[in-house]
Formats: structure tokens, C-alpha cells, sequence
């Protein structure tokens, strides 16, 4: 993994070096073994910061050129299949100068141009200067996995891997988008391609940019998943076998690395049989990372014992770690910061103290299992769902917008009845009468992006093929996995200079998952069946049939030792931005739901981190 950037004066002025350098020194927490500004011409520079993963060797130092120097890249991520592309483009006389997956990238897009993106199989995002044409290509993989943000005006583009790193530029300030931050309220993080700071954009998961020396823009999707067709003559044997072997494959393919690969292991299903099939190619011992706490809580006794188990069982090495409070207060007052674009989940913090584990470990690369959830059912919560759509039908047609209940159970049942939106995602911060009733003037038309979810279920279940299993599956894919999970991995672990890698989010997996009917991937009393008829064959029953808590930290009771800071900086929030009706936010802090404090607290601390 590495952070990338570029800089882009469409009006030919000479960039500012110091500019320049404020970005790379940004980024170098995402890539500390080298970094380097090239400037492709005074009003074009290409900024990279690397971590070396493959091909070791000074060749693959980015940016990166063609030989007859007309384009230039800077990449963050890998290209899984790059032997297999490079194999292929050699066939066609392309001769290559080093091992890595850069250069095969760089190559196959000369070839190819935008089609190279159906080639990759991997995790990425990049941009290549096309000196020739005086145009940036910009795209982001399948999934989301790799950031990718950027600015453009009449005068200038500019993108990076991070947020802050464009706002520290100086290019753009900081102007927050409250559309972002009411939209934030509900999915505790920002859809489609906008983040909190106004006049910053990001690449959406399975899109490309193509920016031009006049300033135009063209965008374009490679990639939907909505697009997936359900096939229907699949038997469940063909189902088990197939995301058997893509399984292992996206796994195998995962361990291509000239570092070691390690492991987070919470020792539930998801992480220990990517452990197992981890191991089944390992020569050497595999390091695996849990991350407990001092002090457990309400609704988590913390997961220690069950890694302790499966690293046992599967013959690997696990490395635990401790967190306490004052752990969490040394990086409170820059959580935000190391966040970057607004993420609600505190699932952040533990995963922050992983990255450190790791790295104090000699460990670059690690696995972890995101998305298994979301793909094969792997919530309670979901079935309830589901099971009580089974017993409670729409009333009316066509949705409407009145009786709307504060409380979660009341809400989720109006909007059954009155063919609302019932399941809005995964997460689930505020919902839309919550919201109405703690922003000052309730949500008005001007605010377009809370809807955004909305638009997409009218559309979705217009199709009369549509199923309620899927949309789920679907819609985490399109806004929680990607703008929510996937960040705080990325974000907060390459704050220690820590890859990750999600095989269940491999493309080929995805797709052949979302084509599986629901009768054989869904079972309404028993959550991941699919995914454990797998399992069987690799690690205990022990393991996979153990109930369910999640990762979580325990913010609530962080909060009860230091109310006042907490509370303070939503109070100075609201001082500044008056988004909220006063009254309404009393009651929420005079009460004894501390996750939402928490999203609140994480929005204040935000906003005012880059107000100053």
C-alpha cells in the first residue's frame, strides 16, 4: 500500500513546491520506505510515498514512466493477477524492466487504455498522466477498498489518497458540507462522492475519471454489482463447491507478497478460515493479531479465548494485545484526524491498536475478513428482518411520508406499511424522524444526500425480479462496506503503515455470491449456512456455530469517565454550525444511549479539527 497524489494547474502556472511537499509529508505514514515528487512539467507533479510489498528492488520506486516518457503513474494497492496480465502483454511484445505490479499496470493501460480495468483483479487506486493529451485517468477498484479523493476548479485538479492531504495543501479549505454531515447522521458515514468538506470529492467504488488540460471531467462506472442477475437453475452442491474454490483462490492469491502476511483473528468464522486456508501454503509459521481490552462491558466479554482456540486448532502463532482507557485517551484528540473523511464506527480505535500490534511485529500485511458478513448473512439482526417482511406487508402502494416513529422498532414498522425504506443498510446511526427532529428546521429539500438510499430502493424494487435478500447484500456493497468498514481498515492501520487485504471482497467471489439464489444462500433461522457448509470441511464446528458478538469497543463507558469532553465538543460544534435544535440535543445528552453521543462526539471532533 502506498499514498498517492497529484496536482494538476490547468491555467499553466508553476506549482508551488512547498505545495508539493506538504503532501508527501501528509502521506508518509502510508508508505515510509521511500517517497518522492516528480514534476511531469511546472503545472504537473505526481507525488508518491511507498510501502514496499512486491518487488523490493529501488526499480519499482514510484512515479513511474512509460519509456518514451509520455505517461506517468502513481498507484496504491495490488494487482493480485499482475504475472498473469504481464504474461499476457508480453505476448504482445511489451518488455518489462521490473518484477512488480506497477509497471504490468502501466503497461496494460498503454495497451488497453481503460479496459485494463476488466483485467485487474486486486485492490487499488491510480491516476496516469497522459502527457501527450494533457489528461489525468483516475479509477478506483471494484469494491472501494483503496480511497481515492479529489478538487477540481476553473484553475486547478488535485487528488490524493487521503483527504487531509489535499486540505493541508492549501488548495482547497476547509468548507464543511452539511448535505454530508445530515447524510453522515444516518449511515455514520458519507455516500456516493461526497465527504464532509465541501468542495471535496471522492472516486466511487468501480469508477473511472478521465480529467482533460480544459478541466472537463468524464466520469463512467466499470463495475455494478446491482448488475449481477440471480441464476436460478444453480444447485446448492454447485453453489458450496464454487465459493469453495474462489474462496481459496482469492486467499492463495492474497499471499502474493515479497513481506510477510499475517492475520487478524477474532477466531469467529470469517478470520479463522481464512487462517486455515492461509496456512495450507505457508512455509513458515503464521502471526495472527487479536486485540482485547482491560476492562469488558455490557453486551462484549471480548474474544481472546475463541482466537486462543482457533490459532490452536489451525496451527498458527497469535500475538495478543491489551487496550485500556488511557491507551484510548493518548489518540483521542487525533482520532478524527487519523479517520479522515467522517467514519462513525468506534470499531476504528481497536483496529488502530492492531495496525501498532503488527507493526511492532514485522508484520506489513495482514488478512482480515471483512465483507463475509454482508455477503453470506452473517447478522441475526438481518434474519429478523427478513423473517418479519415474511409477516408484515405493505398497506399502500406507493410511499408516504407521515407517521413517522422516533423508536428503531416503530420506525422499521411504519415504513414496512407505508412502503418506505425498511432497511436503509447495514448501519444505522439516526433514522429520518430522528434526524427531523434534532436538525434545526427538521431536513429540508435542500438536503438531497439522506435520500440518496431512498432513490436507490425505489429503483431497485421497480425491477420485479428484485429480492429483499439481495438489496441488502447490495446496498452495504454500495455505501457501508466501502465508505464505512473499509475505511476505518484502510485508514486507521495505515496509520502504522499496515496493508490489509479482504479476500471475501475479491470480485470474482462477489459476483458469483450474488448470483446464488436465495432459497441456497439464505436460511431465515440460521445465519451464514452457505458459508459454513464450506467451513466444515476446514476448521471445527466449534468455531463457526459459536454465537456471534461482533467487534466492538467500548465508547460508552470511555464517555461516563470524561462526560465533559465529550460533551463539550458537540456543544462548540452546534455553537458554530446551530444544526441542531438545542433542546433535542439536551435530551440526547441527558440520556443513556452513548452510541449515539459517540456519532455525535465523532462529528464535532471532525468538524472542529479542521475549523481551527
Amino acid at each position: 500500500m502506498c499514498g498517492i497524489a497529484g496536482i494538476f494547474n490547468f491555467d499553466k502556472s508553476k506549482i508551488n513546491p512547498e505545495i508539493s511537499n506538504i503532501i508527501k509529508n501528509s502521506l508518509e505514514h502510508r508508505g515510509p520506505d521511500f517517497s518522492k515528487i516528480d514534476y511531469i512539467d511546472e503545472n504537473v507533479s505526481l507525488i508518491h510515498t511507498r510501502l514496499a510489498i512486491i518487488d523490493l528492488d529501488s526499480r519499482s520506486n514510484q512515479p513511474m514512466h512509460s519509456i518514451d516518457k509520455r505517461f506517468s503513474i502513481v498507484f496504491n494497492g495490488e494487482i493480485y493477477n499482475f504475472k498473469e496480465i504481464r504474461k499476457l502483454l508480453e505476448s504482445k511484445g511489451t518488455v518489462f524492466s521490473t518484477g512488480g505490479d506497477t509497471e504490468v499496470l502501466l503497461e496494460g493501460y498503454i495497451k488497453y487504455g481503460k479496459d485494463i480495468l476488466n483485467l485487474l483483479r486486486g485492490q487499488f487506486a491510480f491516476g496516469i498522466y497522459d502527457s501527450l493529451e494533457g489528461s489525468f485517468f483516475l479509477a478506483r477498484d471494484r469494491v472501494g477498498i483503496k480511497p481515492l479523493y479529489f478538487s477540481i476548479n476553473e484553475k486547478s485538479f488535485i487528488f490524493s489518497s487521503e483527504l487531509k492531504a489535499i486540505e493541508k495543501s492549501g488548495i482547497v479549505t476547509f468548507t464543511p458540507d452539511i448535505d454530508s454531515y445530515i447524510a453522515y447522521l444516518r449511515h455514520l458515514c458519507v455516500p456516493a462522492d461526497k465527504t464532509g468538506n465541501k468542495y471535496i470529492s471522492k472516486v466511487e467504488p468501480g469508477q473511472y475519471l478521465k480529467i482533460t488540460n480544459d478541466g472537463s471531467i468524464e466520469k463512467a462506472k466499470y463495475w455494478d454489482p446491482f448488475s449481477i442477475e440471480i441464476n436460478n437453475d444453480m444447485s446448492e452442491k454447485e453453489a458450496v463447491s464454487k465459493v469453495e474454490d474462489l474462496l481459496i483462490e482469492s486467499v492463495e492469491y492474497r499471499q502474493v507478497s515479497d513481506v510477510e502476511v499475517g492475520l487478524f483473528l477474532s477466531g469467529g468464522l470469517d478470520s479463522t478460515l481464512i487462517g486455515k486456508l492461509m496456512n495450507n501454503n505457508q512455509s513458515s509459521v503464521l502471526k495472527s493479531f487479536n486485540i482485547d481490552y482491560e476492562e469488558h462491558f455490557e453486551g462484549y466479554k471480548g474474544e481472546v479465548n475463541e482466537a486462543r482456540f482457533a490459532s490452536s486448532n489451525i496451527g498458527i502463532q497469535l500475538i495478543e494485545d491489551k487496550i485500556q482507557y488511557e491507551d484510548f485517551k493518548k489518540i483521542i484528540d487525533n482520532y478524527s484526524f487519523y479517520q479522515d473523511d467522517l467514519i462513525g464506527d468506534e470499531v476504528g480505535i481497536p483496529l488502530y491498536f492492531l495496525g501498532k500490534s503488527s507493526k511492532n511485529n514485522g508484520i506489513k500485511v495482514v488478512q482480515v475478513g471483512e465483507g463475509a458478513d454482508e455477503l453470506f448473512y452473517g447478522y441475526e439482526h438481518w434474519l429478523r428482518y427478513i423473517r418479519l417482511n415474511r409477516f408484515v406487508k405493505p398497506v399502500i402502494s406507493k410511499d408516504i411520508k407521515s407517521f413517522s416513529f422516533k423508536s428503531h422498532r416503530g420506525n422499521l414498522l411504519s415504513n414496512i406499511l407505508l412502503n418506505r425504506t425498511s432497511f436503509a443498510g447495514g448501519a444505522l446511526g439516526f433514522n429520518i424522524p430522528e434526524i427531523n427532529n434534532l436538525l434545526m428546521g427538521g431536513v429540508s429539500e435542500e438536503f438531497q444526500l439522506v435520500n440518496y438510499v431512498d432513490h436507490k430502493w425505489k429503483d431497485y424494487f421497480s425491477n420485479k425480479n428484485a429480492k429483499l435478500s439481495k438489496w441488502m447484500t447490495l446496498i452495504d456493497l454500495q455505501i457501508r462496506l466501502p465508505e464505512l468498514l473499509l475505511m476505518r481498515m484502510d485508514k486507521l492501520v495505515m496509520q502504522s503503515s499496515i496493508e490489509a487485504r479482504v479476500p471475501f471482497l475479491d470480485h470474482k467471489l462477489i459476483e458469483f455470491v450474488l448470483s446464488i439464489p436465495e432459497e441456497i444462500i439464505f436460511n431465515k433461522t440460521n445465519t451464514k449456512p452457505l458459508l459454513k457448509k464450506v467451513a466444515k470441511k476446514h476448521i471445527p464446528e466449534k468455531v463457526f456455530n459459536r454465537k456471534k458478538q461482533g467487534f466492538r469497543a467500548p465508547v460508552g463507558e470511555w464517555i461516563k469517565k470524561d462526560q465533559e469532553y465529550f460533551y463539550s465538543s458537540i456543544k462548540e460544534f452546534n455553537s458554530s454550525t446551530r444544526l441542531f435544535n438545542s433542546s433535542s440535543l439536551e435530551k440526547i445528552l441527558a440520556g443513556d444511549d452513548y452510541q449515539k453521543k459517540w456519532y455525535l462526539s465523532n462529528l464535532a471532533n471532525w468538524h472542529i479539527s479542521r475549523s481551527k
